[in-house]
């Protein structure tokens, strides 16, 4: 993980998937309660399914909540693109959740 002046990056790799994503969960919880930004490198993920989504959305609206952020190094891609879009949530180009997953990227 590496630090600048309070945000952090954290890279995730492998598969994070139900069998597999309570390590992902606990270097996401201590990563954000020690900084007050985190960066997500997805780069190095194999495999995903909801399970990753849905911790990363949950992880998200808790740091905006705690008056953080937590932004993508990239937009998504690969493996992680395909199941965003299998389980819809990129559905409008507009919202927050799109606009995190994307960084402003078409969907195509």
């Amino acid at each position: 993980m590496l630090e600048n002046s309070g945000n952090r990056t954290l890279s995730l790799s492998g598969s994070l998937t139900v069998s597999t994503i309570e390590t992902a969960y606990v270097q996401v919880v201590e990563a954000l309660s020690d900084c007050e930004g985190l960066r997500l490198d997805i780069s190095e993920i194999s495999e995903i399914d909801l399970t990753f989504v849905q911790l990363i959305e949950a992880a998200r609206r808790h740091a905006s909540e705690a008056g953080g952020g937590l932004s993508l190094c990239a937009p998504a891609d690969g493996s992680v693109l395909e199941v965003l879009r299998r389980g819809g949530f990129l559905d409008d180009d507009g919202s927050g959740r799109t606009l995190f997953w994307l960084q402003g990227a078409s969907d195509q």
